[in-house]
């Protein structure tokens, strides 16, 4: 029966009804769909079996201010040999393979993986096995592979007799033993795997082996970083190399998220409660202004035989029913907002392809119901003057127009909205400002009309053939009126991945921990140019500069100044690998800084090897600078390459104004999530000003006629009007403030050069609100223009 006369009540009034709606909606709706993504990426276990026992491990040598990087390959097997508290210790070496003789060639990403990386993750082939002890040793089969679950369903149809086939890499025959699941991006980061085999010559100078182990039961992760710290301790007595070698273990379930992504996803969620709350806030307001209006109903049904009670139990059922409603409404804009966040998500963002409105999500969604539900309902249910009822009757209407208690509980949740979209108007200028700073940054290269291409070449070709090749394809791309110019990178600017070395002056002495530590690329003639780089003193490569015989190397500025802060670069000679190597290289020339390592780091100590005698390497990276458009010049880099060899894939084709967006990704999809959900709480809050003040006058309609018949001026009581609906607003802006200035420390780790007391961001937000309020504010105040003191009279 209550629900009945509930439900009744609310199709009798469809505007009322649908404006709660809506605002329910996209309340309940956004934080749903933020929650599903904070439950699928943060809170979700790893899909791996005893992940608690998981661990990344990795090199820290403070001598060179360096407090975690790969391994190397020598001491990665060092480390698996000598340690006694891992069940299983795995590594992994990213690399590339061509695929031929499935149609089109293709450039496969594939990682070299020994024995114990897929064990550690506990990982279950869904056909065939991973691959078995001892095949990851000197002298076993290697062309064996392993095939991702995507790379396996986009190419094979899901079809399992792929098991035993043989698929053509680099040239080679290798059989596929297996397929991985499909549970876990992080096995579909690429699309074969491959073991790699253990050398007696393995390196100690190239830092580029990610590990991961398994600790055995029972032990503790302080007791295996003891364990990894003696063997570092033995290895470093063993091999100069070595010097200042340390271990440090990262828990599995940082493999999830970085510090900053897990704190932003939470910031976002705590950004949508705070809508939802404004959404309530409304809603609570909209059944306060209706309760005033139905005070007579309620005393006409209480003197009929109703007790309080039951009046209390309609209204709960109302705002009940309001909440489940709204939660239905909400489910369907999640499941849309879910799909946009997907597409337009950040690829760094790990395992949001796998998130879902699952079971959990729906349990939250209907706890969110019920305590919408509650206490939208409980502030008007609350009101019912019992007391007052029979006064009601006697005197109609009149009996409650004056409750200042209701205005001032109107006003206190106008403040608390205005508060609230200050807030997080705050919170997205401070990042939209520091996009901007990003972006505006200074980055030492240019992006413009600037492409990036890789050429693969089967490793089953003789060196003299890939040498052969790739100077041809370098020689017709240059030549081809589409192209300004072109030259080859080991390691596009913004990448991934980065190589590094110690580098020292050969004319004086420095302290191991004051030896620079740079990135290394091999770059080809014209790379400075093509890049748009200011060579600022020296000479550029030619084919004549050989890598090795002898060394010559261009450095940039930064590093110049370090190694030779009083003196000119050039003709100077350095010493590469600082601490591994001799290599004693001339440094022909300086170029300008770069930010390599992105548009928010500092710039790069960096070194330039010539690429010349180099040429026989599988991948040849390109970077271009086109003459015309950028499609252009990649379909004149195809022409030149099937021209040469049709056999070769081209890939990894992106611009470069595409590489920086990337870079950015993150930032730019924080801010405009946050920029989203504080403008949906700015409308919500303006929504909310200028109904209060809208009924609010319309309650005072007599008051303001008797005013007017007394001889007031119009202008006078819309001065009168306004000031009375900027109050609240006033106040909230003021705790709106003062919240942000506290809350905004939150937030400090994803800015870049702002404050979180930036002046000009909260003197915009104060303002647009503020601004927006008193328009909300003279709208319906503009109504007192038009009240007839006569009609309003007789109404009284």
């Amino acid at each position: 029966m209550t629900l009945r006369i509930a439900l009744r009540t609310l199709v009798k009034q469809p505007l009322f009804t649908g404006a709660i709606l809506l605002m329910l909606a996209l309340g309940i709706g956004s934080t749903t769909a933020i929650f599903s993504v904070v439950q699928g990426v943060l809170l979700k276990p790893l899909p791996f079996p005893h992940a608690d026992r998981m661990v990344e491990v990795w090199a820290t040598l403070p001598a060179r201010n360096i407090d975690q990087t790969s391994f190397t390959e020598a001491n990665f097997w060092d480390m698996r040999d000598l340690n006694g508290t891992f069940e299983e210790f795995g590594a992994w070496h990213g690399t590339s393979f061509s695929l031929t003789g499935t149609g089109t060639p293709e450039r496969l990403d594939g990682a070299l993986v020994s024995v114990g990386f897929l064990r550690a993750l506990g990982v279950r082939p869904v056909a065939g096995q991973l691959f078995a002890p001892g095949e990851d040793e000197a002298g076993a089969d290697r062309r064996r592979v392993l095939l991702a679950h995507r790379f396996w369903s986009t190419h094979f149809g899901t079809d399992t007799s792929i098991v035993g086939r043989t698929l053509t890499l680099d040239g080679f025959p290798y059989t596929v033993v297996g397929i991985l699941p499909a549970a876990s991006s992080w096995l579909n980061d690429v699309d074969v795997f491959v073991p790699f085999m253990r050398r007696a010559n393995a390196n100690r100078g190239s830092w580029e082996y990610l590990v991961v182990g398994k600790i055995k039961p029972g032990v503790s992760r302080e007791t295996a970083n003891a364990d990894l710290a003696r063997v570092a301790k033995t290895l470093e007595q063993q091999y100069k190399e070595n010097t200042g070698l340390g271990v440090m273990t990262v828990p599995a379930a940082t493999w999830i998220a970085s510090d900053d992504l897990r704190r932003t996803l939470w910031i976002l969620l705590g950004a949508v409660g705070l809508l939802l709350v404004i959404a309530c806030v409304n809603v609570t307001n909209l059944l306060l202004a209706r309760a005033s209006t139905r005070v007579r109903e309620s005393a006409v049904r209480s003197a009929l035989g109703a007790t309080r009670a039951d009046l209390l139990r309609e209204r709960l059922a109302e705002s009940l029913m309001l909440g489940g409603a709204g939660a239905v409404l909400g489910w369907i804009v999640a499941a849309a907002m879910l799909q946009i966040l997907k597409v337009s998500g950040p690829a760094g963002i790990r395992r949001l392809e796998d998130v879902s409105l699952n079971l959990e999500v729906l349990g939250f969604t209907m706890l969110v119901a019920v305590a919408v539900g509650v206490v939208t309902g409980i502030v008007p249910a609350l009101q019912l003057p019992a007391h007052r009822l029979t006064g009601t009757l006697q005197h109609g209407q009149r009996g409650t127009a004056g409750d200042r208690r209701h205005d001032r509980l109107r006003a206190a949740f106008v403040a608390a909205e205005v508060a609230i979209s200050i807030l997080l108007l705050v919170g997205a200028g401070l990042l939209t400002r520091s996009l901007s700073k990003v972006l505006a940054n200074e980055r030492g290269f240019e992006t413009a009309q600037r492409v990036f291409a890789t050429v693969s070449i089967p490793q089953a070709y003789p060196e003299t053939r890939r040498e052969e090749l790739a100077t041809g394809i370098l020689a017709g791309i240059a030549r081809r009126p589409e192209i300004t110019s072109v030259a080859v990178i080991s390691g596009r600017p913004l990448g991934r991945r980065s190589t590094g070395m110690g580098v020292d002056p050969a004319d004086r002495s420095m302290n191991d921990s004051d030896v620079p530590w740079a990135s290394w690329r091999i770059v080809t003639r014209n790379y400075f140019k093509t890049m748009g780089m200011t060579l600022l003193s020296g000479r550029d490569f030619t084919e004549q500069d050989v890598i090795g015989k002898p060394w010559r190397v261009v450095i940039s500025q930064r590093l110049a100044r370090v190694l030779w802060p009083a003196g000119n670069a050039v003709g100077r000679t350095a010493n590469l690998w600082h601490g591994q190597n001799a290599n004693p290289a001339e440094v022909v020339g300086v170029v300008s800084d770069i930010r390599e390592r992105g548009l928010e780091s500092d710039p790069t100590f960096a070194v330039y090897i010539p690429a010349y005698g180099t040429f026989g390497d599988t991948s040849i990276p390109l970077v271009m600078h086109a003459r015309g458009g950028t499609d252009a010049a990649v379909t004149a880099v195809r022409e030149v390459v099937q021209g040469v060899d049709r056999s070769l894939p081209v890939s990894d084709i992106r611009t470069f104004d595409d590489v920086v967006s990337a870079s950015v990704a993150t930032r730019r999809f924080t801010m405009l999530l946050l920029a989203t959900f504080s403008g949906l709480a700015f409308v919500l809050a303006l929504a909310g000003v200028y109904g209060v003040l809208a009924y609010s006058l319309a309650r005072r309609t007599s008051e303001m006629g008797v005013r007017l018949a007394l001889g007031a001026q119009r202008g006078s009581l819309v001065r009168f009007a306004i000031a009375r609906g900027m109050t609240p607003v006033a106040i909230g802006g003021i705790i709106g403030i003062v919240g942000a200035a506290w809350l905004s420390r939150f937030i400090e780790s994803l800015l870049f050069g702002v404050t979180t007391g930036d002046v000009l961001t909260y003197v915009v937000a104060a303002a647009a609100v503020l601004g927006a309020s008193l328009v909300a504010c003279y709208i319906p105040a503009r109504a007192v223009l038009r009240i007839d003191p006569v009609v309003a009279l007789r109404s009284e």
